[in-house]
């Protein structure tokens, strides 16, 4: 198969894995999906501790600086696939789970004050990893850390050794973040999913993020096509008709299946069979469109490219919604 073949069917498969509402046909994309699906329990990590099979996690790998450690080669596949996708996206460029999650405080004492990403969504060991590395107790929590002090002079900061003046700028550049910073006692801390903060991870949601694209426009034929009383094997077909995708003559030898001296319209009429003429120029096929329009009761459509035409045709039994319906059948 040449290079360019495997463009084409890449370029192809990809189309048909849009959304509808971007002109596709909606397929799950089977790598993107199973991603969403195994980040749920990347998120089950984070909100459900106290599960047996958590704690069979724990006994397995271990813990470190509160987190679940990956288990290097002694890790089965699937947990070093949640590892991965836990710590930089699993593969997909940019770490998509750890930059869609947050912590919201409230008492703090569930939540790790070096490790989580309660404060503008990013840990602040990760911000400031020098201070991070120095530290003697990197396990804290916000309530343990606030209760001790963590102004300027507080007794929670307590360090393996004493800390140079750039260290000292650092410290100062992280009491200020927490100036404004109040824990509400009576109130949990939890976890939040940024793209959906009110319910949580689904993998509905996880799966849009990994397959969103910008908006594109698109014919008005296209925002046609699919409608809930219209079987799907119609809207399919139809879906094929606008970008040319079914197998006639002409499409058939350009794949190669059929000799070009094989591309004549199956009607005997002697223009070669594409679908433009297949379905409006054919002096066979053609007049059932005015045969139809009599039939049915609407107005003769005249256009030259098949988009117009399924447009017009659809949109010329008027705005009942069971007559469009209708319209998009035929």
């Amino acid at each position: 198969m040449t290079k360019q073949k495997r463009f084409n069917r890449r370029n192809s498969w990809n189309s048909i894995c849009l959304c509808k509402e971007y002109g596709g046909l909606g397929v799950r994309k089977l790598r993107e999906f199973n991603l969403a699906l195994l980040g749920k329990w990347c998120w089950r990590m984070l909100v459900n501790r106290e599960g047996l099979w958590y704690r069979v996690l724990v006994a397995r790998y271990g813990v470190e600086r509160g987190r679940l450690r990956d288990g290097g080669r002694r890790g089965s596949s699937w947990w070093r696939e949640i590892t991965r996708i836990r710590d930089n996206g699993g593969g997909i460029e940019g770490a998509w789970f750890g930059e869609c999650i947050v912590k919201k405080v409230g008492d703090g004492t569930n939540t790790l004050f070096w490790s989580d990403p309660w404060v503008d969504g990013i840990p602040l060991g990760r911000r400031f990893r020098r201070l991070f590395d120095l530290v003697e107790t990197q396990l804290c929590s916000v309530a343990e850390m606030a209760s001790l002090g963590w102004g300027a002079g507080g007794e929670a900061w307590v360090w393996r050794r004493p800390l140079r003046g750039w260290e000292e700028e650092l410290l100062g550049e992280c009491q200020s973040l927490l100036l404004n910073i109040s824990l509400q006692v009576h109130s949990p801390d939890s976890w939040l999913w940024q793209p959906d903060p009110d319910n949580g991870y689904s993998v509905r949601s996880a799966y849009h993020l990994l397959t969103f694209q910008d908006s594109v426009s698109l014919h008005a034929a296209d925002g046609l096509i699919w409608h809930p009383q219209v079987p799907l094997k119609v809207s399919i077909l139809a879906w094929r008709l606008l970008r040319d995708r079914l197998p006639t003559k002409a499409n058939l030898v350009t794949r190669g299946i059929l000799s070009p001296e094989a591309h004549f319209c199956v009607s005997g009429c002697g223009a070669v069979e594409s679908t433009q003429h297949l379905f409006l120029s054919c002096s066979t096929f053609g007049p059932l469109w005015h045969m139809t329009s009599s039939w049915i009761g609407s107005p003769l459509v005249v256009s030259h490219t098949i988009p117009d035409h399924f447009a017009q045709f659809t949109l010329s039994g008027g705005g009942s919604r069971g007559r469009r319906s209708f319209m998009q059948l035929i």
